[in-house]
């Protein structure tokens, strides 16, 4: 407790305890030092018996807090002034702003009317005189009071006002002064923590910033409709959108058509709270390009733990996928060549002996369609011997190209498949415009020519129009087999020229069109094909063209009958 002049009863020692409390306010820094010397200071100017200092403030959290201070001989009597179970305050409350002195008030109207300016616990009822200065903040107004009492009345002198108002003023400033600096501190203290979770964060951010950046994966995310918010460089790379393309714009713009419903899946997992790993599927680039790709997208959530958007790690796995399907056709191809191996071993006997027969059966054919049928039928099993040996391109047909009527070639080999066209209900036309002579491997382009009317003929098994052109083009000749067959679907046309792909499970082997890709561009020719399944006009035309000048004219060699192959 602060120790007061010994001559504070009289004017001059009552000034010296105002200004030694109020400089002991000045060095404190404890609240309840300044509300206890502030009430000690006050009995003592006033000579009062009792005093009490009640100061009632907000906290930096809002909450109503007091601070209180009592100076008298029956302490307990305070206590249960200013303390009780309800949080109802029985302190002196104290109404306006100024200060309130009765002689007695037991005959004061103020402390009976209906809205007393000081209201006095019962306890208390022995108190005659009464000196009470409101406290009042400087921003929140009347918050407590500082309350001289005694037994005896008329003891308190109009002169004590201003000085016990002097004190009850500094002990405010010093009290609010005080919390004011300790709020304030908490807050430069939050502040700084605050900076440094900034500043972590900030090198966090700029971590994860770099890593999405310099990605060879695709990040984007996107919010629960589906709506692109970010997109990286990897993204545009990939795709060939930039970032103001795509921010702002739904996701479907990168999904094909026949995929859109996988984003309401996708969507309705993240809004489970799902993850999704490692999701194969197709996407569409800027200029309409598909790419394979692995998806792995995760849910977002904001600073309440609420799912927000999703985001998504794209890899391109094309390649991948290429190599994949090079290595199983590899593998289809190598397992293909042994077994043609077989095949031309084991089948070439029984041709020969079937060849042997053929030619003991021609002096038994005497007229000239006989052995027209009977030249044709040896024609063909030499053929289907040569193929053995030649399936899947894994031989190649030794003897040399030859200058050969691409027309000739043609008639001869629909006149095989023209009885078989009749059974069918096929309606077979031909348009041969030109005669012109190309250095060809005959055998290989009678290959080429047969699959494609074999597979013309499958494609029409109620019937149909089997058109087939040859015409002189720009450097070339160009040959045309058309159909009006059942089509082949739009996505399969990019894979009718792999090995082993068909639509036709129960009687394709998918080597046909590889093989007749193979022997064309092997004569320096290109072929390509278009098909359409559309309920009018649906059916499939497949176009080569073949240079005048073939790979195959620097190895030009006199001509010999390359129209028989030997069986053995």
């Amino acid at each position: 407790m602060y120790k007061f002049s010994e001559r504070s009863g009289e004017p001059d020692g009552q000034l010296a305890v105002v200004v030694e409390t109020g400089l002991a306010i000045t060095r404190s820094t404890d609240p309840e030092f300044i509300a206890v010397s502030v009430a000690e200071a006050a009995r003592k100017i006033c000579n009062g018996e009792v005093a009490a200092f009640l100061f009632v403030f907000t906290d930096s959290e809002g909450n109503h807090r007091r601070l209180y201070a009592l100076s008298q001989q029956d302490r307990e009597t305070l206590v249960r002034w200013v303390e009780n179970d309800d949080e109802t305050f029985r302190s002196p409350s104290i109404h306006g702003t100024s200060p309130i002195r009765s002689g007695d008030i037991s005959s004061d109207a103020r402390f009976f009317s209906d809205v007393p300016s000081i209201q006095l616990p019962p306890d208390l009822s022995g108190i005659r005189s009464c000196l009470a200065v409101p406290v009042v903040h400087s921003r929140e107004g009347t918050g407590g009071g500082l309350f001289c009492g005694h037994s005896g009345t008329d003891v308190f002198e109009e002169n004590l006002e201003p000085l016990v108002t002097s004190l009850v003023a500094q002990a405010s400033l010093g009290i609010e002064n005080i919390l004011l600096t300790g709020q304030l501190t908490k807050k430069v203290s939050d502040l700084e923590k605050v900076q440094q979770t900034l500043r972590g964060s900030s090198k966090q951010f700029a971590e994860l910033a770099a890593i999405v950046a310099s990605s060879d994966d695709a990040i984007i995310s996107k919010d629960l409709n589906g709506i692109i918010t970010s997109w990286n460089e990897a993204a545009a790379r990939i795709f060939g959108y930039t970032e103001e393309e795509m921010i702002g714009t739904s996701i479907l713009t990168l999904i094909p058509e026949h995929l859109h419903g996988d984003e309401e899946v996708i969507l309705k997992k993240i809004r489970s709270g799902e993850r999704i790993d490692h999701f194969e599927t197709v996407r569409l680039t800027k200029d309409r390009q598909l790419l394979e790709v692995s998806l792995t997208v995760s849910p977002i959530r904001d600073e309440n733990g609420v799912i927000a958007g999703a985001s998504k790690i794209l890899r391109d796995v094309s390649s991948t996928k290429r190599v994949e399907r090079s290595l199983l056709q590899a593998e289809k191809i190598a397992a293909a060549g042994r077994m043609a191996a077989t095949i031309a071993h084991e089948i070439n006997n029984p041709l020969e002996a079937v060849v042997n027969l053929l030619y003991l059966l021609r002096s038994s054919v005497v007229d000239e369609g006989g052995k027209g049928y009977l030249k044709s039928a040896e024609d063909e099993l030499a053929r289907v011997s040569h193929i053995a040996r030649q399936t899947l391109g894994f031989y190649r047909e030794h003897s040399s190209a030859r200058k050969t009527s691409l027309a000739e070639l043609l008639r001869h080999t629909l006149s095989v498949y023209a009885p078989r066209c009749a059974a069918f209900g096929i309606r077979l036309e031909q348009s041969l415009k030109t005669n012109r002579e190309l250095m060809l491997r005959r055998g290989e382009m009678m290959q080429v020519v047969s699959n494609l009317v074999a597979n013309s003929i499958y494609a029409m098994p109620s019937g149909g129009m089997l058109c087939v052109s040859l015409k002189e083009a720009d450097g070339g000749v160009l040959l045309s087999v058309q159909d009006t067959g059942v089509g082949i679907a739009a996505q399969n046309l990019s894979r009718v020229f792999e090995a082993f792909f068909t639509t036709r499970n129960s009687i394709g082997t998918g080597i046909g069109l590889f093989v007749s890709k193979q022997f064309v561009e092997g004569h320096g020719g290109r072929i390509s094909i278009q098909s359409s399944q559309d309920d009018v006009d649906h059916g499939t035309d497949v176009s080569i063209f073949l240079p005048l000048k073939t790979t195959y004219d620097e190895e030009a060699e006199p001509a010999v009958d390359s129209d028989r192959y030997a069986a053995s």
